[in-house]
């Protein structure tokens, strides 16, 4: 009579009896968890599956599981050239540290910061817009830093201070006479699939309001119904005489509005002084090039990188971290003081 062959028990079986994600099984069985804090009762639910399926890991596998990859995943989307020059930054730090970084989104059209496939020891997660995006890194207990953007309880955040940037750009304008400014933004719903618009458009939408009203002034009508269509808001806010200087979401909202008041006769700065945001070419090339408010991206990544590896060192969990980082204005041609009619 043949001799019934006994299944292997596998990972994944363990995995479904614990009622939590493979790799989280892997990380308890192989002992791999001092960098992944995994919970005691997640980790005491794994070893009692463990011990009631009878699971017997594989010695080999074993052996290379339990030693660290030195890979670290890149997840989110780098928009912009401030974001690319921050990820840039943080990717020489970690290349600099004998970290090896891989890649998984960098599309627009993304649903969330998965992890990839294969091991990573840590993550650098880019524009996290709401913190859900973050469950698999949380849940796994994965070392990360969020670079502009949210970050959840289990890692860290590098980002930038726009109420101070706001407040630059507001008090340029008043010390040049100026006294109705606007605001213009691009609405970045639909720069995201969900309708989730990056946290940097609320937070310098309320600071134009607040920054205004504790000055005694009031916020032009229309400041947030700029939406793409740059003729229509300079024929509204502009052209009608309601503001003399605008301040715009980033660089690219300006040379909207330059493009349109060239169309409609009129002329920056001598009609309308312009500051921008976010200091990238479009800011330096434009006629005239603007005055605007420059974020440090390099800072940013650097310590994005300096924070990760520190996680990754540590034997201890460490609370989350939260780095907020100061802007600056740069005075260009694109402000004057305001034109007098007489």
């Amino acid at each position: 009579m043949q001799k019934r062959k006994t299944q292997r028990v596998t990972l994944a079986k363990v995995a479904e009896r614990a009622g939590v994600a493979e790799s989280t099984a892997s990380r308890v069985i192989n002992g791999y968890t001092h960098n992944f804090r995994v919970r005691p009762e997640v980790r005491q639910r794994v070893l009692d599956a463990a011990e009631e399926l009878n699971y017997r890991p594989n010695p080999m596998v074993r052996s290379i599981s339990a030693k660290k990859t030195n890979l670290v995943a890149v997840v989110g989307w780098a928009s912009d050239g401030v974001n690319r020059t921050a990820l840039s930054e943080a990717v020489r730090v970690l290349r600099d540290n004998d970290k090896h970084v891989c890649t998984t989104f960098l599309d627009p059209d993304y649903s969330g910061h998965e992890l990839p496939s294969w091991r990573v020891d840590g993550a650098i997660a880019l524009q996290v817009r709401d913190t859900t995006d973050l469950n698999e890194l949380e849940e796994q207990s994965m070392p990360y830093v969020s670079i502009n953007g949210l970050a959840g309880p289990g890692g860290d955040a590098v980002n930038f201070n726009e109420s101070h940037g706001m407040d630059q750009a507001i008090d340029h304008l008043l010390e040049l006479g100026h006294t109705k400014i606007a605001y213009a933004y691009i609405d970045t719903k639909r720069l995201n699939p969900r309708g989730i618009p990056h946290t940097s458009v609320k937070q310098r939408k309320d600071a134009y309001v607040s920054i205004l009203e504790h000055r005694g002034l009031k916020p032009v009508a229309g400041y947030d119904q700029f939406d793409h269509n740059a003729m229509s808001y300079c024929q509204m806010v502009l052209q009608k005489g309601e503001a003399t200087a605008v301040v715009a979401y980033d660089d690219i909202t300006a040379l909207y509005l330059i493009q349109a008041m060239n169309s409609l006769g009129m002329s920056v700065p001598r009609d309308m002084s312009i500051v921008a945001f976010n200091d990238e070419l479009p800011a330096k090339v434009a006629t005239p090039p603007m005055t605007t408010i420059a974020l440090p991206a390099a800072v940013a990544g650097k310590t994005a990188g300096e924070l990760l590896l520190s996680r990754l060192a540590s034997e201890e969990p460490i609370p989350s971290r939260t780095v907020t980082l100061d802007e600056t204005l740069i005075i260009r041609q694109s402000t004057a003081a305001p034109r007098t009619l007489g």
